[in-house]
């Protein structure tokens, strides 16, 4: 094979490979969600918003993948609603490493969302996310 295309393959090659793991890097999670949602990095958690008719729910693990107890936790959902108008769910204990609350409200195709997640010591962090109804 001449030099030419030995340097060009090796060369794709080497793009291919960084670009994959840039993509991998910036979405921040090398595994598929769990339940099937949007997964964010928020503080030290990693928070899978799901949407599911108009119950939004979000599941919290952390570092590890290890689910989080979230019965001291809370969070609020700033959605953008139907008309470019924000509304706040506020989002509590259910069950397991889970916080859920109720959209009262219709929106445009995706739910957009930024969620401000608070643990047991405080605010974690936001996530903004856009995510498909089911």
């Amino acid at each position: 094979m001449p030099l030419i295309q030995w340097v060009f393959r090796t060369t794709l090659a080497a793009v291919a490979l960084l670009s994959t793991s840039a993509i991998v890097h910036a979405q921040g999670h090398s595994h598929a969600a769990a339940n099937g949602g949007q997964i964010k990095d928020i503080g030290p958690y990693e928070a899978e918003l799901v949407v599911k008719g108009s119950d939004l729910m979000l599941y919290i693990v952390d570092g590890q993948e290890k689910k989080v107890d979230t019965s001291k936790f809370s969070a609020t959902a700033v959605v953008l609603a139907k008309g470019n108008e924000q509304k706040t769910v506020e989002l509590t204990p259910s069950g397991d490493n889970r916080l859920s609350g109720k959209m009262d409200f219709s929106v445009d195709g995706k739910v957009r969302a930024t969620v401000t997640l608070k643990s047991p010591s405080g605010d974690a962090g936001k996530g903004r996310y856009s995510v498909d109804a089911k």
